[in-house]
């Protein structure tokens, strides 16, 4: 099976996060893609944000594990299936946005602000909503003495 490290961008607006449908997974899932050569992740993320919506974005502050060295904006790493393109190595951010005034790149059907994700988004969809709340909320590990 094929393999290769994407992303996936949950772009916030006032506390929404925008979900696309995909045309050809025919899902609900945030905006991403795959990481190209000599980028990194966090690269890959803003690019795919913008090329797919014409939104630019700046990563949220910080990262829910607090782990140094990580790339601002980084909420979580997972893996799931991509339909006929194998396997995506996912590296999930939280991006901000300053408007909600997207143009599609034809590789949506349609478009939604979400506070909690639709009953139809995949199960990791779901997961990175209740992540992203719970670093919303506060830090996810004690503070050090």
């Amino acid at each position: 099976m094929r393999r290769a490290f994407s992303v996936a961008v949950l772009a916030r607006n006032a506390g929404a996060v925008l979900l696309i449908h995909h045309a050809r997974l025919q899902l609900w899932v945030p905006v991403g893609g795959e990481v190209e050569a000599n980028e990194t992740p966090l690269e890959a993320a803003l690019r795919e944000l913008k090329e797919e919506t014409g939104l630019v974005g700046t990563p949220a502050k910080g990262n829910p594990l607090a782990v140094p060295g990580c790339p601002d904006g980084l909420l979580a790493y997972e893996e799931h299936t991509a339909g006929s393109k194998g396997l995506h190595l996912n590296f999930d951010f939280v991006v901000d946005v300053d408007t909600r005034d997207v143009v599609g790149d034809g590789s949506w059907t349609e478009h939604g602000w979400y506070r909690e994700p639709p009953k139809e988004a995949p199960p990791n969809v779901h997961r990175l909503f209740e992540l992203l709340r719970a670093w919303e909320r506060g830090p996810f590990l004690p503070a050090k003495a």
